[in-house]
């Protein structure tokens, strides 16, 4: 009795690619050939399994790959959507300023003061700057925008003494670093602490942002070339645009 043969289906490509790397790249020319637009939901795994006839674990690193590669981006319960940028990716180990680190990844970010204060350390920043009773700090508080979305917000803390010109003539929306460094004291390692937080809701109101985004927050201590304590920063990643990198290594 002869064999039938099988007739080729989506889930059987004949040019060497795997089922899932198959499936990615039709996902990938089906946003494309569609008119997807950023934000976009894509369709479900049952959708897919059923259009497709592959596996559920097919789908998932299909959705795997394109998440990789920041083209798609994944909510819990929600779904997967076509993303609005590509994701920028980190170490944590590198110490750089976010207006340094943004610009080397080409984004275009525009950097708004909100606010810049004379204002008394509260007992945990004076502690942890080591400024005597009668010192003041200055309080930045910035927020950068891409493509009219806010990626980062930031507030820093620092002593006012480290700057001789008056505070509203110095030029606040670019790089901190370089304000330092100009006043000679460069900034030169950091203890970090990474947090996964959302922002207070009369925040959120107040900078024209969705309350139910997540941020990770990137909380600093740097240190000057003779480990003096100078700069105290909270900065609040958006977490749909960044990650960070850490590498880890076994002791025994």
């Amino acid at each position: 009795m002869p064999v039938k043969r099988r007739s080729s289906t989506p889930s059987e490509p004949k040019d060497g690619r795997s089922l899932p790397h198959a499936l990615r790249d039709e996902l990938e020319r089906m946003i494309r050939e569609t008119g997807l637009q950023p934000g976009d939901r894509l369709p479900s795994e049952n959708e897919l399994i059923a259009r497709h006839k592959v596996g559920r674990t097919t789908v998932r690193e299909a959705f795997r790959l394109l998440e990789q590669e920041g083209l798609v981006q994944s909510q819990q319960g929600l779904g997967r959507f076509v993303r609005t940028r590509p994701a920028l990716q980190r170490p944590l180990t590198r110490l750089e300023g976010v207006t340094d680190m943004l610009a080397s990844r080409g984004f275009e970010v525009t950097n708004s003061v909100l606010s810049v204060t004379l204002d008394e350390p509260s007992p945990t920043e004076r502690a942890a700057l080591r400024l005597p009773a009668n010192r003041s700090v200055i309080r930045l508080e910035r927020l950068r925008r891409h493509e009219d979305d806010a990626v980062v917000y930031s507030v820093d803390v620092f002593e006012r003494a480290i700057f001789e010109q008056p505070i509203s003539e110095i030029d606040w929306t670019g790089s901190l670093f370089t304000l330092f460094e100009q006043a000679g004291h460069r900034v030169s390692a950091a203890i970090a602490t990474v947090s996964a937080v959302h922002l207070d809701a009369s925040l959120t109101e107040r900078l024209g942002m969705p309350s139910d985004i997540a941020w990770l927050l990137l909380s600093q201590e740097h240190t000057d070339d003779e480990g003096r304590p100078i700069l105290l920063s909270q900065d609040y990643h958006r977490g749909t645009d960044f990650s960070f990198q850490v590498q880890r290594q076994r002791q025994d």
